[in-house]
């Protein structure tokens, strides 16, 4: 395996981008194409023959002084001005920046929410009827939406606040907001999994890994062509980089979650302090697969069919 070379502490500590090279592309215009979009955040849009899929969508973005002292709760202009279209949204885990503006989605839209329990009781507190909500247990159990075949394996998340996973536990019973962000917690953490067929009989995986964590033996047998990686935390997770690309096999991946999501989505686009994504890219370079990777800026776009 290639040496990752030793970055300094002042590296890893910055905020700058300098060096990072963006994929810049425009949005497909028709979106018979498999594409995807980076919402900022662990949140994305696939869109293919006509249907919509959001994961993890994060727009509703507070200030730090809103999360750190504030009540929070979704903000419907914020998330509608980014979204035209929802046909279902997937949930990793149920943390405020992965799970909070699901409801608006579904009630606005009509998209069915797919989640753990966590989720589902989560967005019943705001009204999501339970015809639209759809448990992801980890089993692998497959659910249909139009051409999307959505499942799920059991995960873990990366223990980055002292050795420990921020706002632990699960949402036993619904809740109103604006509540604290210690209400959303983390609850079962999932690596969802979407597969597609852009042609007769090729078929597309993509894998959403969105806290820097995994189980290795859960990932036994699943493969993805696509994996959205998660960054921020990553180095509470031994050796996480190499042991993801060598679960999934992956020929594409495209980092998340590295963003200061405390900022508004139309602010100029800063990384979170220590999270290193220089050094993420140097981590995927250097494994003996060395898959591509395609750094999205803020409401960025990629065809997919054109990356694979």
């Amino acid at each position: 395996m290639q040496l990752v070379p030793r970055r300094t502490l002042q590296q890893r500590l910055s905020p700058s981008l300098d060096g990072v090279p963006f994929h810049r592309e425009p949005r497909p215009g028709d979106d018979q194409q498999l594409a995807l979009q980076w919402l900022g955040t662990a949140g994305f849009r696939l869109q293919f023959q006509g249907k919509h899929l959001w994961l993890d969508p994060h727009m509703s973005r507070h200030s730090l002084a809103e999360l750190a002292f504030g009540r929070i709760a979704p903000v419907p202009a914020r998330v509608l001005a980014q979204v035209d279209a929802a046909d279902g949204v997937l949930v990793g885990h149920s943390h405020f920046d992965h799970a909070m503006d699901a409801p608006v989605l579904a009630n606005h839209f009509g998209a069915q929410v797919y989640g753990a329990e966590d989720t589902l009781t989560y967005c019943r507190g705001l009204g999501v009827p339970e015809a639209q909500l759809h448990l992801l247990a980890g089993d692998d159990a497959v659910h249909t939406l139009g051409p999307f075949a959505i499942g799920a394996r059991r995960s873990t998340h990366s223990p980055f606040a002292l050795g420990r996973v921020p706002y632990p536990g699960h949402i036993t019973k619904p809740f109103q907001v604006p509540a604290r962000t210690s209400a959303w917690r983390v609850g079962q953490t999932l690596i969802p999994h979407v597969t597609l067929e852009p042609a007769p009989g090729r078929r597309v995986t993509v894998a959403h890994v969105g806290s820097a964590a995994l189980i290795d033996a859960e990932l036994r047998g699943l493969r993805a062509d696509v994996v959205l990686a998660c960054t921020i935390g990553r180095h509470a997770t031994a050796n996480f980089t190499h042991r993801l690309l060598d679960a999934l096999s992956p020929k594409l991946v495209v980092p998340c979650h590295w963003d200061q999501f405390w900022r508004p989505i139309d602010a100029p686009v800063r990384q979170i302090p220590s999270n290193d994504l220089a050094g993420f890219l140097q981590e995927v370079a250097a494994h003996p697969s060395a898959p591509r990777v395609r750094v999205l800026p803020m409401l960025g776009w990629i065809s997919l069919a054109d990356a694979l």
